[in-house]
């Protein structure tokens, strides 16, 4: 389906939208160094965070070759290598970059929300200090140019462009408006190198938003040594130059996943359907160059990807969008706008399909074609724009549905993902677009390192570290059965590389938090997991339990299985029988209060600003031991990092 209205805009030839003045802003990144072939999510790279209002301050900016890194022979599984010209070793893993990604769910692309390499960007204007402002985002365009800045004749040698969002800070900004699930705002990719809403449609943006640019360049199809820059452009209309209404845009990025373990053990029947009316999920290979993570558990135990092997052939492939994945896509009567689409080489077709008994509806086809020789290209991917929407009926099943036509005769990689936007019926102009005040919770803990979302004030949540979808596919605990519930505290002795750490689970203060741990303890799901921050006087805090230090350390299905959202527990603190105080055990979630999973934090000082709105289940022992190992953590950090070891409950502390 193509826009009804008109073709997207091109560079350079206006100044204006329909909504009002355009502003652009530049990035433009290389020369990518191209010395070999390289498939998807393999090669050159950068990843860079920027301020919107710097960008637009700065009009152009450059990354310079400095700052490239690359991936070399297996991608995402492989470590990083130096380029043969110009570029410095590394010296990182490829989990520092290629294997991490931004959004939730598994790495769908190379790339991190990590800066990445070394240099500085070039022309880059600080405009911290400048009151906020809100900014329409209209679209982003991609070019190739050549290492004298002409603009090359096709789109080749571009993997991808992801631009990533800061959920956390976007959901406080912008309180009275749809939350998305997922920081990924846009991809560009071959076939795809522009993406504008149709006129009367954007996304709002607070000037002050951080934004993360993941560049990656593609070489399928010379062997020709290549030297080409990307040039980036991003327009924006100003709030206060509007000249026509706006309606406010959220999104959705719904992906394939194939199952992985089939082979070795049939899922039973039923986890092998996520509704009464859609499909079961397509069986796959992992893709040979699938980035770090790729792969992940669902609630069922069931091994994922959204990277697989599609052999020589036809190739039909479905996947239903769950609320896992996707929490609320089909919760109410939706109006489908604008979708980008990123896909690999040979695919076809992709499609949204409402289920229904004894039928399939199509809600939207997009079309895709591939130049076969010299080598893989993509020709052309459809963008779906409408200004009458396309309607998304409310509590129906829905999935996702593509056909490959793999002709080269070998495997090939491939994946599937949409954004899909929608018409933010929620959404009012904050307070601050009068003020352009930033106010405390717009802004608070939004620093350095805050890239995938869901941080509360103080508190960084690290859940975008793991394969997991913001602990989504995990069920809720039930006390029916998964109790029962504990009726005594539990003493607990946490071994850390950097000592012993003795805990006390209370169940007076929050019985389902202490129960659930106490499991999870018990069962070894937190032994390789890394304590991953520490705030002198404020915290020290574990990474999600899914998260491993050794990169072959991964949960067992049987602890998969173990794994609960946990609902916020604050009778305790309303009644003043706790609170947020050195020495407490609390837990991290995401901005939804039922959405803690397994990190938490020891409180190494006074946080009332978090009493009442997270979970206290616990205390630390007051003990020699248990003081010299967190006193230790801080004589070490940050040059060393804690990894838990193994828990193991101590009757002998209850006398402590």
């Amino acid at each position: 389906m193509r826009a009804e209205d008109q073709p997207c805009p091109c560079l350079g030839l206006s100044t204006r939208m329909p909504e009002g003045p355009m502003v652009n802003a530049e990035i433009v990144v290389g020369p990518f160094d191209l010395h070999r072939q390289y498939r998807s999510m393999e090669g050159p790279y950068v990843t860079k965070k920027f301020r919107v209002s710097d960008l637009l301050a700065s009009k152009r900016v450059s990354i310079p070759e400095s700052m490239i890194k690359f991936v070399e022979r297996g991608a995402g599984r492989a470590s990083m290598a130096a380029a043969p010209t110009k570029v410095p070793e590394a010296g990182a893993s490829v989990s520092d970059g290629a294997g991490e990604h931004s959004g939730t769910g598994p790495a769908m692309t190379a790339g991190s929300a990590k800066d990445s390499g070394v240099g500085a960007v070039q022309g880059l204007v600080d405009t911290r200090d400048q009151k906020r402002e809100l900014l329409w985002f209209k679209g982003i365009s991609l070019q190739v140019l050549d290492e004298n800045d002409n603009v090359m004749p096709t789109a080749e040698f571009i993997c991808h462009l992801n631009l990533d969002v800061d959920q956390g800070f976007r959901n406080r900004a912008f309180a009275q408006a749809e939350h998305s699930g997922n920081g990924r705002l846009v991809t560009l990719t071959q076939g795809q190198t522009d993406f504008f809403f149709p006129p009367g449609f954007a996304v709002p943006v607070a000037s002050d938003e951080k934004w993360t640019f993941t560049f990656q360049a593609a070489n399928r199809t010379t062997l020709e040594h290549r030297r080409v820059k990307h040039r980036c452009i991003i327009t924006f209309v100003r709030d206060s130059e509007l000249t026509q209404p706006v309606t406010a845009l959220h999104w959705y990025n719904p992906y394939i996943v194939v199952a992985l373990d089939r082979g070795k053990e049939k899922p039973s029947s039923s986890s092998d359907v996520h509704g009464p009316d859609c499909l079961a999920i397509s069986d796959g290979n992992n893709a040979p160059n699938a980035t770090r993570d790729s792969d992940f558990f669902d609630q069922f135990g069931r091994r994922l990807s959204g990277h697989w092997e599609v052999p020589p052939g036809t190739s039909h492939y479905r996947s239903p969008i769950v609320e896992e994945r996707d929490p609320g896509f089909a919760s109410k009567r939706r109006r489908i706008h604008a979708v980008w689409t990123h896909l690999h080489p040979l695919c076809t077709n992709a499609c949204l399909v409402e289920c229904g008994p004894g039928r399939r509806r199509p809600v939207f086809s997009v079309t895709a074609s591939t130049r076969i020789k010299p080598g893989l290209e993509i020709e052309h991917i459809d963008s779906v724009l409408s200004t009458k929407g396309i309607v998304l009926p409310a509590r129906r099943s829905y999935e996702l549905a593509a056909t490959y036509e793999n002709t080269t005769g070998v495997d090939q990689d491939s994946m599937v993902a949409l954004g899909v936007f929608c018409a933010d019926e929620k959404f009012t102009r904050p307070r601050w677009v009068l003020t352009g005040e930033k106010d405390d919770l717009a802004t608070c803990d939004a620093g350095e390192g805050n890239t995938g979302g869901g941080v509360f004030c103080g508190i960084k949540n690290l859940y975008q570290r793991a394969a997991v979808s913001m602990g989504r596919q995990y069920p809720l605990f039930d006390p029916s059965s998964d109790g029962p519930l504990l009726a005594e505290p539990k003493m607990v002795e946490l071994v850390t590389s950097a000592g012993k750490i003795n805990l006390v689970l209370d169940p007076a203060l929050a019985p389902q938090h202490a129960t659930q741990m106490y499991r999870l303890f018990k069962a070894g799901v937190f032994n390789g997991t890394p304590i991953s921050r520490f705030q002198p006087n404020y915290l020290v805090q574990t990474d999600v339990a899914e998260s491993k230090a050794a990169r072959g350390q991964r949960l067992s299905r049987d602890q998969v299985k173990l794994l609960r959202r946990l609902p916020l527990e604050v009778a305790a603190q309303e009644k003043g029988l706790t609170a947020h105080t050195r020495g407490v055990l609390t837990m991290a979630r995401w901005d939804d209060v039922n959405s803690a999973v397994s990190s938490f934090s020891i409180l190494l000082g006074d946080a009332p600003h978090l009493d009442n709105n997270y979970t206290i289940f616990g205390r630390v022992a007051d003990d020699p031991v248990t003081r010299e190992t967190l006193d230790r953590i801080a004589r070490d950090w940050p040059a060393r990092h804690p990894i838990i070891l193994s828990a193991s409950e101590a009757p002998a502390l209850a006398a402590r």
